[in-house]
């Protein structure tokens, strides 16, 4: 057991499957713990360690999860039933597999993590430039466990802005001996641990200076420009948004990253080849051998290609292609070229086959095989729309139009006027429609719509069409939209964790 329990998490060649195997590798889902020690004890351990907790991390659910429990896909003609009697249909239970999916792989690369911080104490160093590298990837480490745990918080709470409700369980710490209880924390004691973990890793970054990373390899890292935007990312979900500008000031003044433009923007989904510096700040490297039809990306909107003849089960939800202008870089990016566009689909009597929105977003490449893409999981843009939302909760409509601006002269051939607003409402509604845009397919919808929708007055938004779709084959996947109060906002704790850990508090409704 030993062994094999150190060859899966030294060689790296740990995937999501584990999630399969717990009872093989792992007693529980409880945060750190594990049920061997695992000798690590030189710099090459730890950075194996952190190779395979990012294979852990890249996982497709959350994406998946993003697209069907919202708003963001409609029902590809070929469908055969995937998502529509659960995220379609707004299910969630202790039992669910998306919430799942979050929980557990979270906390299964947090037990790694916190054995690559301990360990970067404890390694002697082979010499000065070997305690640089160990000091990095303590700070990496330390970004990624803050990474995390904001992820946990921003699903599971059920109010990102109130430090009194719950979070998730604070991990640490590794846990020597299988330790099952453990209760959940309040928001603020969360947020607290997340901004002193990256507190720690700038400290590392700014003051041991370690050796950079190889070159070319800049945004598969966690790095110092990471560290900053999860600090943005953190106060903005709290609300506290003089902090959240401040340091989404500062990744956009100092991170020496750039908007990408119309004439590289779709690189960065169909090639990843975009420029140097531009537009990502953190990616999760898929390689042509990770190539699979389980973990790409893109396998999980269909069964082939991103094409018309791909046999999508999953489309672009028409309220959704609605708002994108073709003139848009995102639209050439987000629609694939042979899709069928049906501009009187709302009367179509067959609207399943007549309005095929085919999605070509993750299309993947010959190089590393179709379908496979790296998955963006942090971008230079969402720091300006943070700083955009800053504005408008300073009451400073104008200058968030300004913001937008800058980000909107990317995304056109020409350049744009800045959006003005006649109240707050509606600038906090445009903020969300562009960041439905933007970051359309890529695991931001959910929370997006929980923690801007009561502020811009929107909330789930498809098209009665795409219900239309599934009537006569599955006439119970028609709900009503999922109300802005409804307490689903707030995952369930997975049954996976409640039922070893006796004192975790489930959320309302569950």
């Amino acid at each position: 057991m030993k062994r094999i329990l150190y060859s899966i998490l030294i060689t790296g060649t740990l995937t999501t499957t584990i999630n399969s195997c717990s009872n093989d590798y792992l007693e529980n889902y409880t945060p750190g713990a594990l049920t061997e020690e695992v000798a690590i004890t030189n710099s090459s351990d730890l950075q194996r360690l952190l190779n395979s907790t990012l294979g852990i991390i890249s996982s497709r659910s959350e994406t998946l999860f993003n697209s069907v429990f919202t708003d963001e896909i409609g029902i590809g003609f070929v469908n055969g039933g995937q998502g529509l009697t659960d995220d379609w249909v707004f299910f969630a239970a202790p039992t669910s597999s998306g919430p799942s999916s979050i929980w557990n792989s979270s906390y299964i690369a947090i037990a790694r993590i916190n054995r690559i911080i301990e360990y970067a104490d404890i390694i002697t160093p082979a010499n000065p430039d070997d305690a640089k590298v160990i000091a990095r990837y303590k700070a990496e480490a330390l970004v990624l466990r803050a990474y995390l745990h904001l992820k946990v918080l921003a699903y599971f709470t059920t109010d990102m802005k109130d430090d009194n409700a719950l979070a998730g369980i604070k991990s640490d710490r590794v846990y020597i001996s299988i330790e099952t209880d453990h209760a959940r924390v309040t928001n603020g004691e969360m947020y607290s641990f997340i901004h002193a973990d990256l507190d720690s890793a700038i400290s590392i970054y700014n003051t041991v200076n370690p050796p950079a990373n190889p070159v070319g390899s800049a945004t598969i890292f966690p790095s110092l420009n990471l560290a900053k935007f999860v600090k943005a990312r953190a106060y903005s979900y709290k609300g506290d948004y003089t902090n959240a500008e401040l340091w989404a000031d500062d990744v956009i003044a100092n991170s020496g990253i750039v908007l990408a433009s119309t004439a590289n923007y779709t690189n960065l989904f169909f090639t990843d080849t975009e420029p140097a510096n531009t537009e990502v700040i953190f990616r999760l490297k898929r390689t042509q051998q990770q190539n699979s039809q389980t973990t790409n990306l893109g396998n999980g909107y269909a069964f082939a290609t991103s094409t018309v003849n791909g046999s999508p089960y999953f489309e672009i939800g028409r309220a959704l292609f609605n708002k994108i202008p073709t003139n848009d870089v995102r639209y050439t990016a987000i629609v694939h070229n042979s899709s069928i566009i049906d501009p009187n689909y709302a009367t179509s009597p067959d609207f399943r086959n007549t309005d095929k929105l085919i999605l070509g977003k993750h299309r993947g490449n010959s190089a590393r095989g179709v379908l496979n893409v790296d998955f963006k999981l942090a971008r230079i843009s969402e720091m300006y729309f943070i700083k955009a939302e800053a504005r408008v909760n300073a009451g400073d409509l104008t200058g968030a139009g300004t913001v937008l601006k800058q980000v909107l002269d990317r995304r056109f051939t020409t350049a744009q006027n800045a959006p003005t607003f006649s109240n707050a409402q509606v600038a906090w509604s445009y903020i969300l429609n562009q960041r439905r845009i933007e970051f359309a397919f890529e695991a931001y919808r959910f929370i997006d719509i929980k923690r801007l929708g009561t502020l811009a007055g929107q909330g789930i938004d498809r098209d009665p069409a795409d219900y239309s779709s599934t009537s006569a084959n599955y006439p119970g996947a028609n709900p009503a939209n999922l109300p802005l109060d409804s307490y689903k906002w707030a995952l369930p704790i997975p049954q996976s964790e409640t039922r070893v850990n006796k004192i975790v508090q489930q959320n309302p409704g569950y």
